[in-house]
């Protein structure tokens, strides 16, 4: 499912989306839901680890709010162990980077992105690596960081 729909998202960016580089390893993918067309967005990966704050957009990625409606991220691997999330973001300086001056333009969600040390760490059910933690239901999944939709907050 993933690599489908990141050759349908990837064969659309060349008419409608804003394309960084080419995903390798397609870690994180969801659906764009409401999100207009002419901004200039881009994803980024922000949360905590061992008590900073992150804010990470440099990887590849494919955005499509227009045609596929989707977006496909290669995750940071300088990212240290913590929980994230995945905003979309207008890059008003267009320089590919989450910094002042740009809004975040997507609602959260109640799911979180979580880079773990070891079994049980941040959550019961979390284990060793990269899961998704959606703190709606207590749920976690370790086997695939999909279904992660993203909506567009108005701004």
């Amino acid at each position: 499912m993933q690599k489908i729909l990141a050759l349908t998202l990837l064969g659309a960016s060349l008419s409608a989306c804003t394309l960084v580089g080419n995903p390798t390893t397609k870690d994180v993918s969801g659906n764009l839901v409401g999100f207009p067309s002419g901004a200039n967005l881009r994803l980024a990966v922000v949360g905590y680890s061992n008590g900073n704050y992150t804010a990470d957009g440099s990887e590849s990625q494919v955005i499509d709010p227009y045609i596929t409606k989707g977006f496909v991220l290669d995750l940071p691997r300088t990212l240290g162990y913590g929980t994230y999330r995945v905003v979309v973001f207008k890059d008003a300086n267009n320089n590919n980077r989450l910094d002042t001056g740009d809004t975040v333009v997507s609602r959260p969600n109640t799911k979180l992105l979580v880079r773990a040390q070891r079994d049980d760490q941040y959550y019961s059910g979390i284990k060793t690596g990269w899961n998704v933690y959606d703190t709606g239901n207590g749920g976690s999944s370790s086997l695939a960081l999909n279904n992660y939709d993203l909506q567009y907050n108005g701004n």
